[in-house]
């Protein structure tokens, strides 16, 4: 009953009352709008409250930080929009990335990019240009472009000059009459009077679900495998391969010494090891001891070599580490005033991710120019 009252009074407004002009059930649910545990449900609600008439917080918020929020971002960013993006994590370039830990460094995430297209070719130059990606010859047939001297560096320079809010979950996306309306895991609500949501494909169905079906269903035909990875600061890395080690018929994606990488000499002896997908999904629910054991043992069968001493050991689960199967190439990416991206949409390249950034930009740009 207390909690019944409580919201009918939530509701009413005491912004310009005087403090002893409030009934104890005024105050109770006062008390009810701070206490989140309790109020949740409540919360979520007012978040919504006379949204109508409130002009929008930003022309543009894209959800997700990751290789295709950071190409939308720049380019709407550089058309003029008001933008902003939000990420859950607490860094950006979602798998593109790297993990410090213990004073050793690992690219735990994308271990390197190619480009085909002129518009990632060009942002992969103005990087290197700028001293954070370089080129690494893999293997005679083939040359690619890393970070320098780490992964996570090249979603650096796609995120300068981006005003970006870290450690930031969306968990709802509404549709209102003239905007847009996403709430935070906190209530939180932003207005945006457009929306690119980036997230991963499930994530995406998810929170599309109730406003934009069609948006979900093109987020749902798409399908990831998992991986396992794990993390070994060491002794000494000196007696291990230089090159990468591919080794499927001992579970092994990828398996590369830290310190072989191009700039990355000076860092402490570190080696990284990727589990296939078809491993990955078979143990990905496994505990971190018994995945690092497990692939420990089969990196030192398909290198011969032993790891030494382990000064460091950690794991990394990544349930959507590479698309599988891709949104069908002519799926609808934009409804209303929402688009989505994400590699998902393409294929399991990070340029996929880059060019379906930049798509999703110009749908909405067509999309507001037809209305």
């Amino acid at each position: 009953i207390i909690h019944q009252i409580a919201f009918i009074f939530y509701h009413q407004p005491y912004q310009h009352r005087q403090p002893h002009s409030f009934s104890i059930y005024e105050l109770i649910a006062i008390a009810f709008r701070k206490d989140t545990g309790i109020c949740e449900g409540v919360k979520g609600m007012s978040a919504a409250t006379n949204t109508a008439t409130t002009p929008p917080d930003y022309d543009l918020l894209i959800i997700g930080a990751g290789i295709a929020g950071l190409a939308a971002g720049r380019m709407a960013q550089r058309a003029g929009y008001s933008v902003m993006l939000i990420d859950k994590g607490r860094r950006v370039g979602g798998r593109v990335s790297t993990r410090r830990s213990d004073g050793f460094m690992f690219n735990h995430g994308a271990q390197y990019i190619t480009a085909r297209t002129d518009e990632f070719t060009a942002a992969l130059t103005a990087a290197t240009s700028a001293g954070m990606a370089g080129n690494w010859q893999i293997d005679p047939a083939k040359n690619v472009v890393i970070g320098a001297p780490m992964m996570r560096a090249i979603p650096g320079f796609l995120a300068d000059g981006l005003p970006i809010q870290q450690n930031r979950r969306i968990a709802r996306i509404s549709r209102q009459a003239d905007h847009i309306l996403c709430v935070d895991t906190d209530g939180e609500a932003l207005r945006a009077g457009q929306v690119i949501c980036t997230a991963p494909a499930p994530q995406t169905a998810a929170l599309l679900a109730s406003d934009f079906p069609t948006l979900a269903a093109t987020a749902a035909s798409a399908t990831y495998a998992p991986c396992v990875t794990i993390m070994l600061g060491l002794a000494d890395d000196s007696h291990l391969p230089a090159t990468p080690l591919h080794a499927p018929q001992h579970d092994i994606g990828w398996a590369m010494r830290e310190t072989a990488r191009p700039h990355a000499a000076s860092m402490r002896p570190a080696l990284t090891i990727q589990a296939s997908a078809e491993w990955s999904a078979a143990h990905i629910n496994d505990a971190d001891d018994i995945s690092i054991a497990q692939l420990i043992d089969k990196y030192q069968l398909a290198s011969g070599c032993s790891v030494g001493d382990i000064l460091h050991a950690q794991a990394h689960r990544w349930l959507y580490a590479k698309v599988t199967t891709a949104a069908a190439p002519d799926a609808l990416i934009c409804q209303d005033n929402l688009a989505i991206a994400g590699d998902w949409l393409g294929g399991a390249r990070v340029e996929h991710a880059f060019t379906s950034g930049i798509r999703a930009v110009q749908a909405l740009t067509k999309a507001a120019s037809s209305h």
